[in-house]
């Protein structure tokens, strides 16, 4: 699994993907990052379904017809993943809360993609 360093730095690649300018980027801009999170999420026993909700995300990505319903829930579904999985990194250190951040980023981000 991560190194602290390692884990800081995704989630900070991550944050800046989910932050920049959407309008300048293409749905596949994060598949790279995805790559990345599910190469060691797939080694851990305790996050299978956070694994596949990303293998589902990945695939809407790179997807000719989005569906922005199903994007949508699968971000929402990806969020409360991700709050769920920061309870499990106990109270030392920043990564809980970091991941916490990036559970209400993906939340913010399933709400612009279902108002456009």
């Amino acid at each position: 699994m991560f190194t602290h360093e390692e884990s800081t730095t995704l989630l900070d690649s991550t944050m800046d993907v989910l932050e920049g300018d959407l309008a300048s980027k293409t749905p596949q801009s994060g598949t790279g990052i995805l790559d990345q999170w599910l190469a060691e999420l797939n080694k851990a026993e305790n996050a299978k379904d956070i694994s596949s909700t990303l293998e589902q995300l990945k695939t809407q990505l790179k997807s000719d017809q989005i569906n922005t319903d199903e994007l949508v829930q699968v971000l929402e579904t990806l969020a409360t993943q991700t709050a769920e999985f920061s309870t499990m990194m106990g109270s030392e250190g920043d990564i809980a809360p970091r991941l916490e951040g990036l559970a209400a980023t993906l939340r913010s981000l399933a709400g612009q993609v279902g108002n456009q």
